[in-house]
């Protein structure tokens, strides 16, 4: 049973655009193309087989490759085994390490605890909402808000889907239009294909017959020889400039770095001569400009002095000698210059603050709820609430009017965008395979010269051993046979 050709780069082009149907007629055309091409009479003499099918009587080595083999001696229960065996130990180093992150968190000191965060349960769903607002307050108006907000949200729900569903639909039926205008237009491209395949065969018989014609009626030198495409100097060159261009690039990276750190450094020393300055004008009494403090107080005098300093400390990462060296020259008393430096010590040493209670609680580890809804049905739930007011039914109904005609003027927008990209992907495939022709055809004659140059090459050798011209004749005959007929094959 000869088996059936599918797996090939060109019958994959060949079917790409094909039904189920015409992909099982393609095979069976193959099938029916090697059984002609290879079913022959079997009734031949040794010698006559080695001529009508050019066979070589030297030795010819099998691929190397060909004896490779893949060894795996690892049995596959020890990978499963070792698999299982090291989540398990991943399991108990993260236990070890909760435990020692436990331990850690009572041996550390105040200010490098983290702080607390505060659950904020943000119900952004209108549904979700009116189910909080029923359960909270169970009445009449929450139950039956939250029954309408549901109601109106499955017919919403099932409009959507109709409206989607209608909007497939057509665009399936679209695409079927437009899949079959492909294929009658890929007809002319295949039969481009097939024409040009059978012009190169044709060719080659011509060429091929007529090199044999001349070798069989003069015995002179071949015209074969080898020719080698390397360049060696231009790959070389190449290493060097890339070589070149990473040390380069590498230096530029490196002294860029330089040049950063001392930006630093400088920027560093200027900060700290401005405390100096500072220092001096407070010790001066010279006035200050109001300051806003860290919990948005405003401070002014020796307070605004005193968080000017703390900045510009914390800018620089003041280490707790500097900090003392530059708070002594501060004209405080004593005590409060000890305060300070505690202050100090602690605030930036602090890696962690509070978050604002304004954006996200108070940092107790406890549960809040807010609502933040952007939907048509937060309006409708308004309207249920307070049906007596007019305002929010007209809001409800115009602003419900106006998503409706807008999901379904987007569904018709879409359906039609994608009815047109359909059709300019047919297009573009189209010109693709217009394109194609030319290297389909390059690449079948590439393919039958390689199967037919060392054909002619075991003739000319033979040739050079001294066979007669009638068995050299034999070996011509077959090897243009072999041009008509050997792979790769041309399909209709």
């Amino acid at each position: 049973m000869i088996q059936k050709i599918n797996q090939d780069l060109e019958s994959t082009r060949h079917q790409k655009n094909m039904t189920k149907t015409q992909k099982r007629n393609d095979y069976f055309i193959k099938e029916g193309v090697l059984v002609n091409s290879y079913v022959k009479d079997p009734n031949l003499s040794l010698d006559e087989t080695y001529d009508s099918l050019v066979i070589s009587k030297n030795q010819i080595a099998l691929p190397k490759k060909l004896k490779e083999k893949e060894r795996n001696n690892i049995n596959p229960i020890y990978p499963i085994c070792g698999a299982t065996v090291g989540v398990m130990g991943l399991l108990g180093g993260f236990t070890a390490m909760m435990k020692r992150f436990s331990k850690g968190k009572l041996e550390s000191s105040k200010e490098y605890l983290l702080p607390g965060i505060t659950r904020n349960h943000c119900i952004n769903d209108e549904i979700h909402q009116s189910i909080f607002s029923m359960i909270q307050s169970p009445n009449r108006k929450t139950i039956l808000a939250s029954l309408g907000v549901i109601t109106l949200g499955a017919m919403a729900f099932m409009g959507k889907i109709f409206i989607d569903g209608f909007k497939e639909v057509w665009v399936k039926k679209q695409e079927a239009d437009i899949q079959k205008n492909l294929q009658e237009n890929l007809i002319e491209v295949e039969t481009q294909s097939f024409s040009g395949k059978l012009q190169i065969i044709r060719s080659m018989l011509s060429s091929k017959a007529k090199m044999f014609t001349e070798e069989l009626n003069f015995r002179g030198k071949n015209k074969y020889s080898s020719e080698s495409d390397e360049n060696s100097i231009l790959l070389f060159g190449t290493g060097i400039i890339t070589l070149a261009s990473i040390l380069g690039l590498g230096y530029f990276a490196a002294k860029n770095i330089r040049k950063s750190d001392e930006f630093i450094k400088n920027g560093i020393k200027n900060t700290k001569k401005g405390i100096d300055i500072v220092i001096d004008e407070f010790n001066s009494g010279r006035p200050l400009n109001k300051l806003e403090g860290h919990k948005g107080e405003i401070l002014s005098g020796k307070d605004a002095y005193k968080l000017l300093i703390e900045n510009m400390l914390e800018s620089v990462y003041a280490k707790p000698e500097e900090i003392e060296n530059y708070v002594y020259k501060l004209n405080l008393p004593q005590k409060e210059k000890e305060e300070f430096i505690k202050h100090l010590k602690e605030t930036m040493n602090q890696a962690t603050e509070k978050v604002n209670p304004m954006m996200g609680g108070s940092g107790r580890n406890k549960i809040t709820y807010f609502s933040h809804v952007n939907d048509y049905l937060s309006f409708f739930y308004d309207w249920l609430m307070n049906p007596k007011n007019p305002q929010f039914k007209n809001l409800f109904f115009g602003i419900a009017g106006i998503s409706a005609l807008a999901y379904g003027g987007k569904a018709a927008a879409e359906a039609i965008k994608e009815v047109q990209v359909k059709k300019y992907s047919a297009d573009i495939e189209l010109n693709l395979q217009k394109r194609l022709v030319a290297t389909e055809l390059r690449n079948f004659k590439a393919k039958k010269d390689s199967a037919i140059e060392p054909l002619c090459h075991e003739f000319l050798t033979q040739k050079k051993q001294g066979k007669s011209p009638e068995e050299l004749k034999v070996v011509a005959d077959n090897i243009l046979f072999e041009i008509k007929n050997g792979p790769p094959f041309v399909y209709s």
